[in-house]
C-alpha cells in the first residue's frame, strides 16, 4: 500500500466510516486485497526457494550414498582378497608341515 493512497484513504475514513460510504470500502478492499496478493507471491517465492534446496539436496544426497556404495563394495572386496590371501597362507603352511613330517618319518 502506497503512502498517498492511505492518506487519502485516511481523510475519507475521517469523513465517513466504511460500513457507511460503499466507495470507502470498495477502495479498502482493494487495497487488502493487493497487500494480500503481495504477500502471497512473497510466500510462493519463498516456496520455490525451498523447493530448489530440496531438489539439489536430493541429488546431493543420492551422489553421496552412491560413492558410500562404491566405497562399501571396495571394501568388501579388499576382505574377500584378504582372506583369499589369508586361506593360501594357511593352506601352504598346512601343505608345508605334512611334506616336513613325510620327510622326516
Amino acid at each position: 500500500m502506497t503512502t498517498n493512497t492511505l492518506r487519502t484513504i485516511q481523510k475519507m475514513a475521517k469523513a465517513k466510516t466504511e460500513a457507511e460510504d460503499l466507495n470507502l470500502h470498495v477502495q479498502l478492499c482493494t487495497e487488502r486485497y493487493n497487500a494480500l496478493e503481495e504477500k502471497i507471491h512473497a510466500v510462493e517465492a519463498r516456496i520455490a526457494k525451498i523447493e530448489s534446496a530440496v531438489s539439489d539436496l536430493k541429488v546431493q544426497t543420492a551422489t553421496g550414498f552412491a560413492e558410500i556404495r562404491l566405497l562399501l563394495e571396495r571394501q568388501n572386496s579388499s576382505k574377500q582378497t584378504q582372506m583369499i590371501a589369508t586361506f593360501g597362507v594357511i593352506v601352504t603352511a598346512v601343505l608345508g608341515f605334512i611334506g616336513y613330517l613325510v620327510v622326516k618319518l
